[in-house]
């Protein structure tokens, strides 16, 4: 059944589930500072590039830590712009898809696909809040805390910070909000290097009152909350990689939470660690995590 086209419905459905993909444009980009994802038709285009990675990997059968660091992905003309590949795909019409190798550049695998930067954004600027949040819930499965109702909103012009990070460090000096975002913020800035569409930059600009736009240079530089440290988005992306037992949980819970139908909860903690094992022993190959899924008694009985 994974080999017929109707998995396509699974690969879509599981998606939209795991990745929040079903809130692509919710929270649609800024006409006037992104007009290209307007007139490119970006949107439909994102989505698609990580439906075809995945249902590659599905037919494929690999391990689920190419999500990760693949050294391929699937792209359109106007996808191929955004990320600033040659504008012209190999025998491909403009809107039609190639499987082309991005090998080595910030594209390889789900972290660097603009579907995943422009839905952990809010449409008009990043937020390491949000896409902190969104890698420890969607990625590590270890989604944090929800905020108190008395936590301030982010001042953008607190205090003469200039960049986000001096933003956020301000915001953490109060102490209702230090415990969550120390978790958050961290992780957070590894993905910073990403516009709010997702194409790649070196430097933000923002506008201070009585000063004007003021551009300053992006420090991806973070860490994982009581662990390792990362200078950058590529090493983010690799010591998530490096540790696929912990992606691997995400993953399995995302699954059982879209093959049951509803969320993750305590009882379906020792399912949850059966599909891990078994996953393990076979190289956390996709298709062993959906038949050990398929084949408990949890799935057949629900």
């Amino acid at each position: 059944l994974l080999a017929s086209p109707r998995a396509d419905a699974f690969v879509h459905g599981l998606l939209d589930s795991w990745l929040n993909l079903r809130t692509l444009g919710d929270m649609a980009p800024d006409r006037g500072t992104f007009a290209s994802y307007y007139a490119q038709d970006l949107q439909p285009a994102m989505k698609r590039e990580t439906q075809l990675f995945t249902r590659d990997l599905l037919d494929r059968n690999a391990s689920i830590v190419r999500f990760l660091d693949a050294d391929y992905t699937f792209v359109n003309s106007p996808l191929a712009r955004l990320y600033d590949f040659p504008l012209a795909v190999d025998g491909a019409t403009g809107h039609e898809f190639r499987r082309i190798p991005v090998n080595p550049t910030q594209r390889g695998g789900l972290l660097g696909q603009a579907s995943i930067l422009t839905v952990s954004a809010n449409g008009v600027e990043t937020s390491p809040v949000t896409r902190g949040v969104w890698l420890l819930e969607n990625i590590l499965g270890t989604p944090p805390a929800p905020p108190p109702d008395n936590v301030p909103p982010i001042d953008p012009d607190i205090r003469g910070a200039r960049s986000m990070r001096e933003i956020l460090t301000k915001h953490r000096d109060n102490p209702s909000c230090y415990e969550c975002h120390r978790k958050i913020d961290p992780i957070g800035f590894g993905l910073e290097n990403f516009n709010a569409t997702g194409k790649w930059r070196t430097t933000e600009t923002y506008e201070k009152k009585g000063v004007g736009l003021k551009t300053w240079p992006i420090s991806p530089a973070g860490a994982f909350y009581k662990g390792s440290s990362f200078k950058d988005y590529f090493e983010l992306r690799d010591q998530i990689a490096a540790h696929p037992q912990k992606f691997g949980r995400g993953f399995t819970e995302a699954l059982v939470e879209y093959g049951m139908g509803r969320p993750f909860g305590f009882l379906d903690e020792p399912l949850a660690t059966t599909i891990l094992t078994e996953a393990q022993a076979k190289d956390y190959q996709m298709a062993a995590f959906i038949r050990a899924l398929v084949l408990s008694e949890t799935f057949q009985t629900k």
